[in-house]
């Protein structure tokens, strides 16, 4: 079985020694490797094809471009995804090989997110009935665990470039209706996590969302079905946003859960963001009672 792996990079060079290392010591070996340079400034681009990548350079265009590049120029029916600050296990790929059925688009595994002080959190991989159940609400599955069929995935013309979040989302929630999704529970994938990365920021999370709400995520529904959806999605993401907020210390993390408790206040759907507010009011009465 033949698989390419893209790698976007911008500015990657302190991340790319060890990106590269994970992928090039997978017991399936991949076909090729590619590192598509998002107009880096830095050396990103001599560092990988010194490390044994194939290097293809654009001017910059944001992530969804530099990955739709990089699908674009494999060769291989199936390609893995990897960002360039994450890593792999080094049975990831064939593990997920072979979870493929003749039906299968998406095959993704579970993660460990680690920062400078080591990992943090292993999170199993969501079944895949409950992932793509779950699309319509949230994302559970990380790009860097993703391995899909190339042809899937330049379908509809590849990642949504007008997005900066949740172009992952918006994608598989696409690639759900051409195909089954696999899943490799154990956490093969090691995610990142840093104050400068996009995944916390969540106006931008939030603003991204609302750009896919109607075109994607509610295309297939009408009237007051699409419009009950609509809140539950906004609901959701106001209580992702609250979490980015508490544990990124950010300005608002009690505003989004009150947007969230407003867009969907039924106790029975969501119930834990009651739990959570109640978390969130008693630490602050407890900071008020301590000054």
């Amino acid at each position: 079985m033949k698989i390419s792996v893209v790698i976007p990079a911008y500015n990657a060079a302190r991340f790319l020694p060890r990106c590269l290392e994970s992928v090039f010591a997978q017991t399936l070996k991949p076909a090729e490797v590619i590192v598509v340079d998002d107009g880096s400034t830095d050396d990103s681009a001599a560092l990988a094809a010194r490390l044994g990548a194939q290097v293809v350079r654009r001017p910059n265009g944001g992530l969804s471009a530099a990955r739709n590049t990089g699908v674009r120029a494999a060769s291989s029916e199936w390609v893995a995804l990897l960002d360039a600050d994450d890593r792999w296990a080094p049975e990831k790929l064939a593990l997920q090989a072979a979870k493929i059925a003749s039906d299968t688009v998406l095959v993704y595994t579970g993660i460990r997110m680690f920062d400078d002080n080591g990992v943090r959190e292993s999170v199993a991989a969501v079944p895949a009935a409950i992932a793509r159940a779950e699309l319509r609400c949230r994302n559970c599955i990380t790009p860097s665990t993703v391995l899909a069929r190339r042809d899937a995935m330049l379908r509809d013309g590849g990642f949504r470039e007008d997005l900066r979040a949740c172009e992952d989302w918006e994608m598989w929630f696409r690639l759900k209706k051409l195909g089954g999704f696999e899943a490799v529970a154990e956490p093969l994938t090691d995610y990142y996590v840093y104050s400068g990365s996009m995944s916390t920021d969540p106006k931008r999370m939030l603003t991204a969302m609302e750009q896919i709400l109607d075109t994607t995520l509610l295309s297939d529904l009408r009237g007051i079905n699409r419009w009950l959806w609509g809140r539950r999605v906004r609901a959701a993401q106001l209580y992702s946003a609250f979490f980015i907020a508490r544990d990124n210390k950010l300005k608002g993390e009690l505003g989004y859960m009150l947007q969230s408790l407003a867009a969907w206040p039924s106790p029975v759907w969501e119930p834990r963001r009651f739990a959570s507010l109640a978390v969130l009011l008693r630490n602050a009465f407890r900071r008020e009672a301590a000054q």
